[in-house]
């Protein structure tokens, strides 16, 4: 058998359900071998749920391969756990090879959580929600729930379909989750931070807060600025953090224009960060694209995580 190729990362971030996905094997089975083999042995988050990391992911995996290619389960689990051990023992340290790519893409209905938003009934979202995290993860709830709720109450109150009032209780309720989300994910790494912030004159923030909740649950820190940030102010602030990064979203045309001029207030930051930025106004226009200096990091929430990591790994 060949040595155990493990990813390299303890860090328990990864909920049952996307285990489920990414191994094949079902979440009864994993409860069923927690009781009875004492493996996987998981992580609790705050709220109770287990967590896993991609190391135990990988063994989970090879364990299946093991099964089914006619190993009894018992057996397989011990073969694979020495193997780790020794592993380990060898400081045997691959490059981190698991790709969230390795989870099959899973479409998440978010009609009944918009429903209940609408009605203001917070206890039934908060439930659904709850019933959501148990199987999927913040990243996939980020896509596949938050975003298009936030779209769809962004066009409903720009159609007059929807009062102010009803569209900023939604998008206060969506920002508190994804702050939340964005504060507890895994232990930063020990890299410069990457600075979120909205153009001057922008207070639509619901695109930065996903951008910033799926770097973090990569493991990326963050400073985040939030809505309507002067620039020269910003330079000011950040001028001895260094940061690896630094992202501007605009949403307008209008605070699209106010983000043009940044090399007058950012050229003298130490570190040279890379520069980037996105949002609406760049998809309804791409002429911006060709009058804001720096990285346009492309038409949604996902381009701009893989474009900013594609920078950043080589920089």
């Amino acid at each position: 058998m060949n040595n155990l190729n493990w990813s390299g990362s303890d860090e328990p971030i990864f909920n049952i359900g996307a285990v489920a996905r990414a191994t094949g094997i079902p979440i009864t089975t994993l409860h069923a071998w927690e009781r009875r083999y004492g493996f996987p042995i998981s992580m609790r988050s705050p709220g109770g749920h287990r967590l896993y990391s991609k190391a135990l992911i990988q063994q989970l995996q090879l364990v299946k391969s093991r099964i089914d290619e006619g190993m009894q389960t018992r057996h397989a689990i011990k073969l694979i756990q020495n193997e780790f051990s020794k592993a380990v023992a060898q400081n045997i340290h691959p490059p981190d090879k698991f790709s969230q790519q390795s989870i099959p893409t899973i479409h998440i209905d978010p009609t009944n959580f918009m429903k209940a938003l609408s009605r203001q009934d917070i206890q039934r979202a908060d439930q659904i929600l709850g019933e959501l995290l148990a199987v999927y993860s913040p990243e996939e709830l980020t896509l596949q729930v938050i975003g298009p709720v936030l779209n769809e109450i962004g066009e409903n109150w720009a159609g007059d379909k929807t009062s102010i009032t009803e569209e900023h209780f939604i998008s206060n309720y969506l920002r508190h989750r994804l702050l939340m989300w964005m504060n507890t994910g895994p232990r930063p790494s020990s890299n410069a931070p990457i600075i979120l912030a909205c153009a001057p004159g922008e207070w639509h923030e619901g695109s930065l807060l996903m951008l910033g909740v799926l770097l973090r649950r990569q493991g990326w820190p963050l400073i985040y600025l939030g809505q309507n940030v002067n620039l020269k102010d910003m330079a000011t602030f950040i001028q001895n953090i260094a940061p690896l990064a630094i992202v501007l979203v605009a949403m307008r045309s209008e605070t699209a224009k106010e983000i043009m001029d940044w090399p007058k207030w950012i050229h003298q930051i130490s570190g040279k960060p890379i520069m980037a930025y996105g949002g609406k106004a760049f998809n309804d226009d791409p002429s911006l694209i060709k009058k804001v200096p720096g990285i346009f990091l492309g038409s949604s929430i996902q381009d701009g995580v893989d474009k900013l990591n594609s920078l950043i790994s080589v920089y």
